[in-house]
């Protein structure tokens, strides 16, 4: 009876979002791409990097103080609660924030990136609002983009601009604190790209270069951190199934890397992306040679070929340029 509760419950959850979503959705901006239909972090990615190309190198780099866990139930239903009218709605949605605790929302609902987008839809607002009023016919000075509670704002690097920068760190910290949301103020910081620094955003590390034509670009790839991360999964893979045949771990492996190389493969991952293969390709080569009960890799033994057309380990580390 207690599942068929559920199931029933997660059934007009899902109802809620359908009806609750296109609501909502008017009313976000267009610097917001979490978790919303026909938005990807692709294009968060390529927004900031166009920005940072337009001379946007003062840096926001924003990091939220475990977000999800502390969004105010009381000042999210009071927002719902100003476009939507039906009670039965808006209690369903109140018992989806109470089985949370006394604050956040649920991780995994069916409903949560909505309402964590419609919480903090008043800062995109005021950036939104901030770009606008600043600007001179085409040109902007401020841009901003989010994916859920990953924000950046960037800010021309023009001395010019530095009431802009201090403007906008003043306002972000206002809504925040409207919202009682903490800023991390240990990993918080404003960065100067023009001075070699660089910040992360989705996994991408940006940095301002100079390209082969000696004008101003930029350059983004994954950073050293979501490298580590896939190389310690696919480590713990090869440690659990060391005694398993090379083909059930290629089928294990070769998901996980097609996953991360389809989400990394714009920008500058090349580098990146060299570094993974090979250091699979040698991860491969040494399962096969302990399954042999020998020392090395098997250069030898094994031919390129053997390793990736004959084993199937995947293979398509090609970036696609946009």
């Amino acid at each position: 009876m207690r599942l068929l509760f559920q199931l029933t419950k997660k059934y007009f959850l899902k109802i809620e979002k359908l009806i609750l979503e296109p609501i909502f959705e008017s009313d976000f901006q267009e610097g917001s791409y979490g978790y919303r239909p026909k938005r990807t972090a692709h294009e968060a990615v390529n927004r900031v990097a166009e920005a940072i190309v337009k001379r946007k190198t003062r840096v926001i780099d924003v990091d939220l103080k475990s977000y999800f866990d502390n969004v105010r139930h009381d000042l999210l239903l009071r927002k719902i609660a100003q476009r939507v009218s039906d009670e039965k709605i808006l209690k369903l949605v109140k018992q989806m924030l109470k089985a949370a605790g006394k604050r956040g929302v649920p991780q995994g609902g069916v409903i949560s990136p909505l309402m964590s987008n419609l919480y903090l839809n008043d800062i995109d607002k005021m950036l939104e609002k901030a770009r606008e009023v600043t600007r001179k016919g085409k040109y902007t000075y401020i841009e901003y983009a989010r994916f859920a509670d990953d924000l950046v704002i960037l800010v021309d690097g023009y001395s010019q601009w530095e009431w802009l920068l201090k403007g906008a760190c003043r306002r972000l910290c206002e809504e925040l604190t409207k919202l009682d949301v903490q800023l991390n103020k240990e990993k918080s910081r404003v960065v100067d790209l023009r001075k070699g620094e660089s910040f992360s955003f989705l996994g991408f590390e940006f940095r301002q270069v100079h390209t082969l034509q000696g004008k101003l670009g930029v350059r983004f790839a994954p950073t050293s951190k979501a490298r580590t991360a896939l190389t310690q999964k696919l480590k713990e893979v090869f440690r659990r199934f060391n005694s398993q045949p090379m083909g059930r771990v290629i089928e294990i492996i070769n998901p996980i890397l097609r996953g991360w190389v389809n989400y990394f493969r714009i920008g500058n991952a090349s580098l990146c992306f060299g570094y993974i293969r090979d250091w699979v390709e040698k991860k491969v080569r040494r399962h096969l040679m302990k399954a042999r009960k020998r020392k090395g890799f098997g250069w030898d033994r094994w031919s390129r070929d053997f390793i990736y057309q004959k084993l199937g380990i995947y293979a398509d580390y090609k970036v696609r340029y946009v």
